[in-house]
This record gives structure tokens, sequence and C-alpha cells, in this order.
């Protein structure tokens, strides 16, 4: 009975408080309507929406959250677009960029004086809990969606959280709440399908604590460093999977690289052949999904791709063969990126001897423009020597420093093992 009046009185001082009571959606929208807006980039000319987004109230109350991707017109071109946000309510006004997170598509955004009441940031449920996203959606006003928490997928570098719910184009940047009313993180992505993607809060309180400490001013070379942050993050991405232990796959004769990476998923991608082919082709392909959006026309970069191909026959004769072999092994990086935007290809060719077999090799590299050491490396190796086999590995990276991309490459090479 004592113990009982003393929890009572503890309760009743205050010093110990009941856990929250679970909100519903209604409950959600209402508490956050008034911190949540519409993010738009308005051309300086004619003052009319280029593109919009969503944001949200955080830090002092005079700060925005939303993604880079709705802002990055003024990242590409701020002499042109200029950004604003308005709220449900009418209230309007412009904003100035304080800090980016491109890596995790995440910028920070400042008014001149404080705005509304910060939204409080809280870590991730448990999976399967259910959390709503707040935004903007086609331009049609502020809306929720409901959804459950996927947990972080692995294969995204743990920058992803899962939520099977719908987030439409203009939700971009708003929040992701608990049922608490808490923020657990920032919309980012659709899958459609009633799957959606969601950038753990984490990533936003180290943004805000960068950006307080070291805000961007006029004077900053927002390419720079958006050419910075890329590089860093692939740098280390590289870094990680040099000092990871790698599983091998079979490939006919050939012993190669596996999934080097949780980001990395691989596939079968053989080609069907008619039932009258004179020769066998196998296909493995193998690639991450941590891309990086760089900016507009959905330019997006980090990929890593590496595909490994097999080809034999009996039937065919040495020339018919060689045909054949040249005729597949001809790789390139799929982009259509304009000239503006990246080099030419410079390539270099010499023969390498791997495993007691000698490989042709081709190492290619383009530059980006407007971005400062950022580069595609484009490498290739080709089985030579051979009258009836054919083996050929192509390795892709986007938006990398060149110089780094070589020892990924020389631990392929020396990875790959020729069984008797």
């Amino acid at each position: 009975m004592l113990l009982r009046l003393i929890a009572a009185s503890l309760l009743f001082a205050g010093i110990f408080s009941p856990p929250a009571l679970a909100m519903d959606s209604k409950e959600i929208y209402q508490l956050n309507e008034k911190r949540v807006f519409q993010v738009r980039v308005l051309n300086r000319e004619t003052g009319k929406k280029s593109s919009i987004g969503s944001g949200f109230i955080v830090g002092d109350g005079s700060q925005v959250a939303t993604n880079y991707h709705v802002i990055s017109q003024v990242v590409t071109e701020p002499e042109l677009f200029y950004i604003s946000f308005t709220s449900k309510d009418g209230q309007e006004g412009e904003l100035k960029l304080l800090g980016l997170d491109v890596a995790h598509d995440l910028a920070l955004l400042g008014a001149d004086e404080p705005i509304g009441e910060a939204i409080t940031m809280s870590p991730l449920p448990p999976r399967g809990a259910p959390i709503f996203a707040m935004g903007n959606p086609l331009d049609l006003g502020l809306t929720i969606a409901v959804g459950t928490n996927g947990g972080i997928l692995n294969q995204t570098d743990d920058s992803r959280i899962l939520f099977s719910g719908n987030l439409n184009p203009g939700m971009s940047g708003g929040p992701t709440f608990n049922d608490k009313g808490k923020a657990i993180g920032i919309n980012v992505a659709t899958a459609r399908n009633a799957i959606s993607f969601i950038v753990p809060s984490r990533f936003l309180n180290d943004l805000i604590e960068q950006s307080n400490a070291a805000p961007i001013n006029d004077e900053t070379d927002l390419k720079i460093e958006v050419a910075r942050q890329v590089l860093a993050y692939e740098s280390s991405y590289i870094e990680q999977l040099l000092a990871a232990d790698w599983p091998s796959l079979d490939l006919r004769q050939v012993k190669l690289p596996g999934i080097i990476s949780p980001t990395v998923r691989c596939w079968d991608n053989s080609a069907k052949l008619s039932a009258i082919a004179r020769y066998k082709r196998y296909q493995i392909r193998c690639a991450n999904k941590n891309h990086v959006y760089l900016d507009g026309d959905n330019k997006f970069v980090g990929n890593l791709v590496y595909e490994y191909f097999w080809l034999e026959s009996e039937d065919l004769n040495a020339l018919q063969f060689y045909n054949l072999y040249e005729n597949l092994n001809k790789d390139q990086i799929e982009s259509k990126l304009d000239r503006d935007v990246v080099s030419n290809f410079n390539c270099r060719t010499w023969f390498i001897e791997v495993s007691s077999q000698e490989l042709k090799s081709n190492l290619c590299r383009r530059e980006y423009v407007e971005y400062e050491g950022m580069s595609d490396v484009l490498f290739t190796a080709a089985l030579t020597g051979h009258s009836n086999q054919g083996f050929f590995i192509t390795l892709i990276m986007t938006g990398v420093d060149y110089e780094s991309t070589l020892p990924l490459i020389q631990r392929f090479l020396e990875q790959i093992e020729w069984k008797p």
C-alpha cells in the first residue's frame, strides 16, 4: 500500500508521466497543419512556379527542411530561380538556402524570422508500426497518407526507410510522423503501388547541426559544394567496399566477385536464345541502389554496376565465333547526358594477365563539366586467345573520383580465378 501511495504521489507531482497516447491521422494532421508548407521554386522573371514540393518547420522555428531535389534548380541556376513557401492558411515568404546534404537528398532553408513552432524529431518506431506522411501532392493542397514502417533498407546504405503508403509528386520534403506526432523522417521518393521511401530523421538532425555551425552564404559556390559532397560520399562508399570481404560466384569456368556490399543485388541477365541458336550465352548483372540525385532532368550519380558475360559454342568456326564475340562485347554507360554536362570518353587499351589468361582491357573516363572532380568510369576486360569461348567483365561507376576507382578495379581483377 505504501509503494502505491508513493507511486501515485510521484505521478501527481509530474516526476513520472504516463506514456503518450497514440494519435490517429486526424489528430496528427490537426497538430501539424500549420507547420507543414508547400515549398516552391519560382522563376525570378515571371514569378510563377517552376517546381513544388513540401517542407516543415525545424530547428529554431525559422528553419524549413525539405529535399535537395525539390530546390535543386536554385543550385544549378540561382540567377533564374528563388525559393518561397506558402502555408495552408495563406502565410507566404521567401526562403534562403542554409545547408545541403546531397547524398541523402536533404536541404535546410531559412526565413528571416521565426514562422512557427518547430516539429520535434524522433527515432524510427518498430518495424510494422503505423507512420503518417504529410505533404502537398500534385499541388492539390495539404494531405496526410497513412502507412506502416517497413524498416531501414540496407540495400540503400541505411539511408532509406521503406514506407508502405502512397507518396505522390509534391509530397517530397514533407515530414513522416510516428503515432505520437513526432517526425521520424522526410518523404523522398516513391516506387508506386504503395511502396515509398523516407529519409531517417537522424540525417536531418546532422544537417541542422552542421548548418548552424557553418551555413551556406552568398559567397558559396553551390556546384563546388555539391561536387565536394558527392565525391566525399562516393569515396567513402568505395573505401567500405574495399574493406569488406567479398564472396565469390561461379560462372561456367570462372570464379568471380559476388555480392560485394549489402547495397548490391545480383541477377541472372542471360538472354533467351532460339532453339536453333548455335551458341550458349550466360550473363549476371550486379548493381547497387543507393543512387544520389544530382540535378534537374532526373540526373543521378553513384551507380555501381558490374556485369559478367560468358559465351561458348561447339558449332561455330573460329571466324564466326570471333565475329559474334566482338559484336556482343560493345559496352557503354547507358545515359543520355548532353555534352554540356559531361565530356567525351577518354579511353586507353592494354593487355593484362589474369589467373593465367590474357584479357584485353579498356579503361574509359568522362568528366562532369560543371562539377569539378566528378567522373564516370567504364572498365571492360575481355578474354582473348580462345576459338570457342569468350568472357568479359564490365564495371561502371558514376559521379566518382577517378583515382579512387582504380584500387576497386584492381581488386576485381585479382579476385577472378579460372577453374581447371
